[in-house]
């Protein structure tokens, strides 16, 4: 991996995302359309991504290099909600932010962020051990991330919200992946231009719903500097140090490390507003951790792989 074909990658993402806000600010973009992109992302152009990755791939697939993933993944998602309580507690969070400052360590930006900035940096296959991260993901938030959201814990988990596309396509790639089955070329053609838009799409849907939020407010938020410190640079370098010395498959162990070092995801708003949680907090934390991560990526990127 080249340092500066990374912080060139990272640099058109930005880019991408600026022209987002400006079309928001200039009215191409709203709040309604910003609904229905990332509807288009999550339903459409994300699940075609990752099942473009797998059609695509011309090697035969490892079912033992699946079980690292989702092992991994697992124990990731197992750790976070420590590190996020602990995070809180040294940060001296109020009482009433620090579940949701749990919630934000946890819940990264793999989706909408994680999936382009993972293809740019190792490639279209890397997409689909992503995928397979972000399907534990989907659980853990859909339980106990609802857990930690909601107020007074009135909410509980619904089975019905992890039958979704993306978690459907998820299983059809491992499936696929596993049993080296061919598909046409009619759907490998679909998938990789349908998936193909999904990456400038997905940054011009941060930089639009970035515009919706008061740059002045944002960085009088003291606190999220430490934090976005800590856990973008600090959390994925502790767990590299760790993981190195079981995991040998580098293209693995990167893209473990970066979904850990990913800013604050999108799914925290469209949490907090259906649960009634800190919107203000989650967007002025979604705003710095992404526009941070323009620095971060590559920074994580050549301490520890260059």
């Amino acid at each position: 991996m080249e340092i500066g074909g990374i912080i060139n990658q990272m640099l058109v993402l930005f880019v991408i995302m600026i022209i987002g806000y400006i079309a928001n600010k200039k009215n191409i973009l709203d709040e309604y359309t910003n609904k229905k992109i990332s509807s288009l992302l999550l339903n459409i152009t994300s699940p075609a991504l990752i099942l473009s990755s797998v059609v695509n791939q011309s090697e035969k697939g490892d079912p033992n290099l699946v079980v690292s993933v989702v092992g991994l993944s697992i124990i990731l998602y197992a750790i976070l909600p420590f590190i996020g309580i602990f995070l809180a507690k040294i940060l001296k969070v109020p009482k009433e932010d620090k579940s949701l400052y749990q919630f934000m360590t946890i819940f990264a930006n793999i989706g909408f962020m994680g999936f382009p900035v993972i293809e740019s940096i190792f490639g279209s296959e890397a997409v689909f051990f992503a995928a397979i991260t972000n399907l534990i993901f989907n659980i853990f938030c859909y339980s106990y991330g609802v857990f930690l959201i909601s107020e007074n814990n009135k909410l509980s988990f619904d089975i019905k919200t992890l039958i979704n596309p993306g978690i459907i396509v998820s299983i059809i790639a491992i499936v696929i992946y596993i049993t080296n089955i061919e598909v046409s070329s009619i759907i490998k053609e679909t998938t990789s231009l349908v998936g193909g838009i999904t990456t400038p799409l997905a940054m011009m849907l941060i930089g639009s719903s970035l515009a919706q939020i008061s740059i002045k407010e944002v960085f009088l938020e003291r606190r999220l500097y430490p934090y976005t410190f800590i856990k973008q640079i600090i959390i994925p370098i502790i767990f590299f140090l760790v993981l190195r010395n079981f995991v040998t498959n580098e293209l693995i162990l990167g893209i473990i490390i970066i979904i850990s070092g990913m800013p604050v995801g999108t799914i925290t708003i469209m949490f907090c507003n259906e649960y009634e949680g800190n919107i203000k907090l989650a967007s002025k934390a979604i705003f710095i951790t992404t526009l941070c991560s323009v620095v971060t990526v590559p920074v994580l990127v050549y301490l520890l792989f260059i």
